[in-house]
């Protein structure tokens, strides 16, 4: 077996490789036969056979999920959590907020495009294995691999349209007609589980250097954890129902979207399933709060090989998020603007919500706040590197403020921090993590909580991420009751995974969204009355509109519905 080259660097040009050529000059896809590969070609040779699979990893994190904000938008620009710098109409974000998403919409189509030509992809992998010029070791891994990335594929599908139909190993073409219905969300939710069981006994714990991104054991346990999280969700979880707007459709599609009836030892199967994914031992927080307070929270974001990763997006050095979220005084694009919302959602160094605490000062709002804060959010008078140098200097934001003020560059008030490199102008060594296990702790205690309140393995999770936060103290009130702990869990949760696209699937698991998402987004205008001297200003950002109860979902794409017979629309569509 032949290899000429490492895993980062074949992921990297993965995309190109797969769509340029191979070693006889012939193309990699056959024009001779649309949408299908010359599967004899790439499976006789194992450089092939391996790029093949790096190009299934390609679709874990499609350009339009934070690294393509210009184009497309952040999930985060859906949420109370920010704005979207660009309004054109191909921007999701856009049609979402404006209460305009159809099924007609083409961004609906292309992420259902997108997901199933991964799974697609993953299949004609399954049926060439092994007659690939693979060792059985090799081909047993690899297989194990593939569907873990077919669950994960599946995954995002559920959780944007709910059930979707399994399509087993048939290998799609482009007009294929299904000629099936969309199975349930119960079954939906099966499979992918049986999947991950199935990737999980075929995965090793760890990889060689050379294969290091590659899935593994932990990160099928992970993404089962999460899977089994959300099916015990009060929106998964015979969700549809009552007179809150879920009971207006049809028992078909409710099935569709939920479990029909709900069963609270849901949240217990979910807790195991976390226990036994910090039973592997291969897990912790990266943790320094020696070179400063909630350092630790902020490095991990820039360390390619880390403590806290499990499941990542691969990437060579770069500083794409820098030229997209930095403000223009830093070289930045300014690409997606904090609400306050979300700035009011952190606490206190000391841990105590603002409205609480007896020293928080709404005209000194950014003093003496969790430090996560300071690693997230640029505000008026923040200090961060300059354009060219590390050395430090104020962005200031205040009302005409030159380069980066309000109603120049920024219609919050804010930019985002969270995952910028503040210590160098050059690349930086990172992989977007899509599970990490701070999201593990916090998960685990969402669902101990809600099977069995405040238990003491719940206390010690959220302890956990507020200990790595820089929270003095950390540990959290004793004696919460249940719905107090649940408020707490949310919020960290809100904080610690803030613009790592989670907050758009909490608020809709939770069944919050029609709430949190029909608010206004809310901004802060300083206006500057003497040198460093400023009074505050809250006002409005934007107005958003939500479809309750249809945007707890994606619609299913017209198209879809009108090739595939059987397809039933999602409710309120």
């Amino acid at each position: 077996m032949r290899s000429t080259f490492g895993w980062i660097t074949a992921f990297i040009i993965t995309s190109i490789i797969i769509i340029s050529c191979s070693k006889d000059g012939k193309d990699f896809l056959d024009p001779t036969d649309t949408g299908r590969i010359n599967e004899g070609v790439t499976f006789s040779d194992s450089i092939r056979t391996m790029e093949f699979l790096n190009g299934i990893y390609v679709g874990i994190r499609p350009r339009w999920i934070q690294t393509d904000l210009t184009n497309y938008g952040s999930m985060s620009d859906c949420t109370d959590e920010s704005e979207l710098t660009w309004s054109g109409t191909s921007n999701y974000p856009v049609a979402h907020n404006n209460g305009v998403l159809t099924p007609t919409y083409t961004w609906v189509g292309e992420i259902w495009r997108n997901w199933f030509s991964m799974i697609r992809n993953a299949n004609i992998y399954l049926k060439n294995v092994n007659v690939a010029p693979l060792s059985a070791g090799i081909k047993s891994r690899t297989t194990g691999e593939v569907k873990f990335l077919r669950a994960f594929y599946y995954h995002q599908l559920i959780r944007f349209f709910g059930g979707v139909p399994l399509i087993g190993d048939t290998i799609l073409t482009p007009d294929m007609i299904i000629n099936k219905p969309r199975s349930t969300y119960a079954q939906s939710t099966d499979y992918v589980l049986a999947e991950l069981n199935e990737a999980a006994n075929l995965l090793p714990l760890t990889h060689e250097t050379a294969n290091y991104g590659r899935a593994t054991k932990g990160a099928a346990l992970a993404l089962k954890a999460r899977v089994l999280l959300y099916a015990a969700s009060p929106l998964q979880n015979g969700g549809y129902t009552g007179n809150d707007g879920f009971n207006t459709s049809s028992a078909q599609q409710k099935e569709l979207v939920s479990y029909p009836e709900a069963d609270a030892n849901r949240w217990n199967i979910a807790a195991q399933a976390y226990r036994d994914v910090i039973a592997l031992n291969q897990y912790s927080l990266y943790e320094d709060n020696t070179t400063a307070l909630g350092y630790g929270f902020y490095k991990v974001f820039h360390l390619r090989v880390n403590t806290e990763a499990i499941f990542q997006l691969m990437q060579g050095p770069n500083n794409m998020l820098e030229s997209i979220l930095m403000p223009p005084s830093r070289g930045g694009s300014s690409g997606s603007w904090p609400s306050q919302n979300i700035v009011d959602a952190f606490p206190m160094k000391d841990g105590v919500p603002i409205a609480q605490s007896a020293s928080y000062d709404p005209a000194k709002p950014y003093e003496n706040r969790d430090p996560r804060f300071y690693n997230s959010i640029i505000y008026n008078g923040a200090m961060f590197r300059q354009r060219t140098t590390v050395t430090p200097g104020p962005v200031y934001t205040y009302q005409s403020a030159p380069t980066d003020g309000m109603g120049i560059s920024t219609r919050t008030g804010y930019y985002n921090r969270k995952m910028l490199n503040n210590e160098s102008t050059g690349n930086t060594d990172r992989c977007i993590m899509e599970i990490r296990y701070a999201e593990i702790l916090l998960s685990l205690a969402e669902a101990v909580n809600e099977a069995s309140g405040p238990t003491a393995e719940v206390y010690d999770a959220i302890a956990k991420i507020r200990k790595r936060a820089g929270l003095v103290p950390f540990e959290l009130p004793a004696g919460l009751n249940k719905d107090q702990m649940r408020e707490y869990i949310r919020n960290e949760r809100r904080v610690e995974l803030a613009f790592e696209n989670h907050r758009y699937f909490d608020t809709r698991r939770w069944k919050i969204a029609h709430n949190s998402d029909i608010q206004t987004l809310r901004a802060i205008r300083w206006t500057q009355t003497a040198p460093n001297t400023y009074t505050r200003a809250d006002i409005t950002a934007e107005i958003r509109v939500f479809q309750h109860p249809g945007y707890y979902y994606f619609p299913i794409p017209q198209a879809e519905i009108g090739r595939q017979p059987q397809f039933i629309q999602n409710p309120g569509y």
